[in-house]
């Protein structure tokens, strides 16, 4: 793990930036070195839509400067609360792009940052042991962690404490809205043909993770359209229950589909009150899902507020002990 490190007095704090294909978020993080414990004590969030500034797999300069600017905000907010460590991870967002070492090195030179780029199966596992920390005893024995993001969907099958398979596959809201939607930029609903063009797409992919195929047990699903699922679910069904924790069953995936299909059609209305924010990246990413779970044959699903980050600081925490 790169970090930058500041020297001073005082309680150890993190700064941990998470750079996805549609948003950026900086969890700061208060660590107790005698228990391993640790709670947030800042979180911040930016939709840059880094996956939006791709052509011709590069990063183009305005979503360079768009994260340049936003890691320098970063920065200079965490060495003013001050914390000890600031450290950045990237995940689809600079590890499908073909110049994500140039970009680096030039952030680097800027901002004296170092920006690690994790593989899609590190992914995994850091949403894996978030889960596995998060859920505790309340994990079911069997089930898929899955962490869909805006430019790939990361799965962890497990059975009674062990990991069954791991994949990372180039499912992404964002990026599904780009590729099958794209060209269209003044509107940001998916077509008819276009929906049908992004479900025989997961399809596809789905099937080169074999494995995972009728897998059942209880999908935890992770991330922004994640939780956006759950908060359009409560709206319809009238349930008040927290989003952290939110059961849906299998049936809920197809009815969330379709409701956002027909809001779509009439105006959309609905989302953009629930999810003003992901507009173009929600019909795309739930109709993913709802895919996804068919193919799984989840018997239902929980929405986990815990993912990568928390994987990855509890592994920093892990590390720490060791030396």
């Amino acid at each position: 793990m790169e970090e930058t490190r500041f020297l001073h007095e005082g309680p150890l704090t993190v700064s941990i930036v998470d750079i996805g294909s549609n948003s950026v978020r900086m969890n700061i993080y208060a660590i107790d070195e005698m228990t391993g414990s640790f709670s947030v004590i800042s979180s911040s969030r930016a939709m840059l839509r880094l996956a939006a500034h791709v052509e011709d797999g590069k990063l183009d300069a305005d979503g360079e400067g768009k994260l340049f600017a936003l890691l320098r905000e970063y920065l200079a907010r965490s060495n003013s609360m001050p914390c000890d460590v600031f450290t950045a991870f990237a995940t689809a967002s600079l590890r499908g792009i073909s110049n994500s070492d140039e970009v680096i090195a030039r952030l680097y030179d800027k901002l004296g940052v170092k920006i690690s780029v994790i593989s899609g199966e590190s992914e995994a596992q850091y949403d894996y042991i978030a889960t596995i920390e998060h859920f505790k005893d309340t994990l079911a024995p069997r089930g898929v962690v899955i962490d869909m993001g805006g430019g790939s969907t990361e799965f962890v099958a497990y059975e009674n404490g062990g990991v069954r398979s791991v994949y990372s596959l180039p499912i992404g809201s964002l990026g599904l809205w780009r590729c099958f939607c794209g060209a269209r930029q003044n509107e940001p609903f998916p077509s008819a043909s276009e929906r049908d063009d992004i479900k025989k797409y997961v399809e596809a992919e789905l099937e080169k993770a074999a494995p995972l195929k009728d897998f059942g047990g209880t999908a935890y699903l992770i991330g922004g359209t994640a939780r956006a699922l759950s908060n359009i679910d409560a709206a319809l069904t009238k349930r008040t229950d927290e989003t952290d924790g939110y059961i849906l069953d299998k049936a809920r995936f197809h009815a969330v589909a379709k409701a956002v299909v027909k809001d779509g059609d009439g105006g959309a209305k609905m989302m953009r009150k629930i999810c003003p924010s992901r507009l173009t990246s929600i019909v795309p990413g739930v109709l993913a899902y709802e895919k996804i779970t068919e193919y799984l044959g989840i018997d239902n699903a929980v929405i986990s507020l815990a993912g990568v980050r928390e994987g990855y600081i509890t592994e920093y925490i892990r590390d720490l002990s060791r030396k």
